[in-house]
């Protein structure tokens, strides 16, 4: 709950026993009488009256208060007794009485109390003590006390019974936000308890958010038992069957399923298959599962059978309050920026679950659904990326048509995952947020994954000058081509606003013109293991200014060779560089279909190279699917092409623990002498000095870094290590 306390509060005439209501609560007795009191306006007092938060369920702490101002006599004087106490007033016999506005304003629930026997007293409720708190401006609930039950006659009580219940009847059309009327005496003790206990209830489970009119659930009601359900069900067949039943009843009330629950949740589908024919579904002889109508029907008939906690303690397991609400818990200070295996799982299973025609790809309707179906509260953007138009170059599906391509993208699996892998690094807040509405915290409850969680998420900034061949190295990262890759804000403008968070587009902002920043983002196989690559384009500009991922792992840097001051901006930028060590980078010559021009730079790259501990430069075109691995002597006649085309959706082999091997899967003690690399080498290349920084130093002019000499030098580098941290280990055991 997020009530630090309930307050109740009790109003009425003078001499209809609201003190003594208090005292025969405390003490069990009645309030001794007093023979001195003369004057009917001036009555007992009592101070508030706390009791214990370990008397209620929620353990919320309440107080008890007890109205002892002057009494409106007359309607005329409600105006200026809900004045703030600040206003003066032209009365002066009322200056006293001012209190009544900040006590209305404070209180949870009104008590009105009435004298049974006093038909001044019910009388004035109507005239004076209701329209006074009808127009208090609060939303708080009623509760009508019928006091003094024990003065009716014996011969009258039949009489005075139906017309009390009339007179309840008539003021409940009147009022609606009265939820109970209670009949109470304080010399038999009748309902004394339950009166206050009935108190609590209204504002711990207040019934005018469950239901808009008689035995029907509210409309915001049905939206949380709609997100409820599909997260209930995660067989994914738009059914409950038995065993998520029960594992929804422990999540909600703990696991203490015995015989007794089980024969209830018999009962209780036999109820709903009689009120709703369609609330059954029958997959078996004896097996039968609840549809989402039935599911609807169980929560009516809990609010017909008046078990309003029954429904609050389930809302409030998801996270709902007591005004359905959803309420994100705030995410940890120390949250790190990678999704673990068993989220990784889930998201699968949410992609699987709104593919609904198997196409292992999502259309942009079944995109928009999927957030729908989970997400109510969109996370504010930061400050610091609210000026930013992130374009983000996914894996989309390849159609056999272009033209249907372009009208309708579809998002792989693999770009999927991709995607939350972004949002994890970029937004980690905003991505617990998300995870957490959509039902991973449930989820996690019904299964037991012992899996430790890895880094998988690696950076690379990719540099170079304007029209070297940033964008076509990003676009090839995903695509087998350059041509028609569309990025995540040409997908955003036909998105809801709660797919564009997911995508990392502001859609509240106001700012016409943003920079842009583009990136790609895929996964690499290195030694077996997949890892998430994410490249970054970078400026010269930029270097002394806060980028996305100011932390990168490894730097690529492109050298357009047909350009004589390619080299030039490249060395400036590698130089400016103060980190020590520096990263591991990669220089590629761009274009290397086209020929090459003399770079205009004192010392030749090779040098450079040699001079900084760099691998020498590895030729690259976008335009073709094959790049050469070669120094700067043999760059022409190594050239060749392949129409090998890119896989498609590879990363779902992991995922379903496939031996079959990838495309992008490079084993590093491959046969010495073959030169002839498939395009994704590069990227390969890329993750593995982002895991392996070390093989910077071991790479050379005349082989590449899958050298059988060089790996076994780092093999034996890493052994030397891993043997001193075990050494180490034993030492302090």
């Amino acid at each position: 709950m997020d009530l630090s306390e309930i307050r109740i509060l009790l109003l009425g005439d003078d001499n209809v026993g609201r003190t003594s209501l208090i005292y025969s609560l405390v003490s069990e007795d009645v309030v001794p009488s007093n023979p001195l009191m003369g004057d009917a306006s001036v009555r007992p007092t009592t101070d508030d009256i706390s009791i214990p938060p370990e008397v209620t369920r929620a353990r919320v702490p309440t107080v008890i208060m007890d109205y002892c101002g002057r009494q409106p006599m007359s309607p005329d004087e409600i105006d200026d007794l809900l004045l703030p106490m600040e206003c003066p007033s032209p009365n002066p016999l009322l200056q006293s009485s001012r209190s009544l506005y900040s006590c209305i304003r404070q209180a949870h629930v009104i008590c009105l109390v009435y004298a049974i026997d006093s038909r001044e007293s019910r009388d004035r409720l109507l005239s004076v003590w209701l329209p006074l708190i009808d127009r208090s401006a609060t939303t708080i609930p009623i509760i009508l006390v019928a006091n003094k039950f024990d003065l009716v006659d014996d011969e009258t009580q039949s009489i005075n019974n139906d017309e009390n219940r009339e007179f309840f009847r008539l003021t409940m059309l009147i009022y609606s936000r009265i939820e109970a009327c209670i009949e109470t005496s304080t010399r038999t003790m009748k309902n004394i308890s339950e009166l206050f206990y009935s108190a609590q209830k209204c504002v711990l489970y207040p019934i005018n958010y469950l239901s808009e009119s008689t035995n029907k659930l509210s409309k915001r009601l049905k939206q949380c038992l709609k997100r409820i359900f599909t997260i209930a069900d995660q067989d994914h067949d738009q059914l409950l069957n038995d065993c998520e039943l029960t594992n929804l009843q422990d999540f909600c009330f703990g696991k203490h399923s015995t015989n007794n629950d089980k024969t209830t949740i018999e009962q209780l589908k036999r109820e709903i298959k009689r009120r709703t024919p369609n609330g059954i579904q029958n997959l078996t002889n004896q097996i039968t599962a609840l549809t989402y109508q039935g599911f609807e029907c169980l929560f009516e008939l809990y609010l017909n059978k008046g078990k309003y906690e029954t429904i609050y303690t389930t809302l409030e397991r998801f996270n709902y309050n007591r005004k359905l609400e959803l309420c994100v818990p705030n995410a940890p200070e120390d949250l790190a920026g990678e999704l673990s295996p068993s989220a990784i799982d889930y998201l699968t299973g949410l992609f699987r679950r709104f593919d609904q025609d198997h196409d292992s790809c999502l259309t942009l309707n079944e995109l928009n659904q999927l957030f729908e179906s989970f997400i109510e509260i969109i996370p504010s953007f930061p400050q610091s990326l609210s000026k930013i138009q992130h374009c983000i170059y996914l894996r989309l599906n390849s159609s056999s048509s272009s033209t249907t391509t372009s009208k309708t993208p579809l998002l792989t699996l693999s770009g999927y995952l991709a995607q939350w892998f972004f949002l994890a690094q970029s937004q980690p807040s905003l991505t617990y947020s998300y995870l957490f509405q959509l039902g991973y915290s449930y989820a996690l409850s019904t299964i037991d994954d012992t899996r430790l969680p890895s880094r998988m998420t690696y950076i690379c900034h990719v540099y170079g000058m304007s029209e070297s061949g940033k964008s076509s190295f990003l676009k090839r990262f995903v695509s087998s081509t350059i041509y028609q890759v569309r990025h995540s804000a040409d997908l955003a403008e036909k998105l809801n606003n709660k797919t564009k968070a997911f995508f990392s587009y502001d859609y509240s902002s106001k700012v016409s013109v943003k920079q842009k920043k583009f990136y790609a983002v895929d996964f690499v196989r290195v030694l077996n293991e997949t890892k998430c690559l994410i490249l970054e384009e970078c400026h010269r500009n930029e270097t002394d200014e806060k980028l996305t991922f100011p932390q990168a792992n490894v730097n690529c840097f492109l050298i357009d060779r047909t350009h004589p001051r390619a080299f030039s901006n490249v060395a400036t930028i590698y130089l400016q560089q103060t980190d020590y060590p520096r990263l591991p980078c990669l220089f590629l010559l761009t274009k290397a279909d086209q020929l090459s021009v003399k770079q205009d730079y004192p010392l030749p790259i090779e040098f450079f190279c040699r001079q900084h501990k760099i691998p020498l430069p590895i030729d690259y075109s976008a335009l073709t699917s094959q790049s050469i691995y070669s120094n700067l002597n043999q760059n022409q006649s190594q050239l060749q092409t392949t129409t090998e085309h890119m896989s498609q959706s590879w990363f779902t082999n992991l995922l379903f623990r496939s031996q079959t091997n990838s495309n992008r899967n490079l084993e590093p003690y491959s046969p010495r002498g073959d030169k002839t690399r498939h395009q994704d080498d590069i990227y390969v290349r890329l993750g593995y000095l982002c895991v392996y920084p070390k093989l910077n130093y071991f790479t050379n002019s005349t082989s590449d870094f899958t050298n059988t000499d060089a790996l076994l030098k780092y093999s034996l580098y890493a052994s030397v290590v891993t043997l001193g941290l075990v050494t180490v280990a034993r030492m302090f055991r």
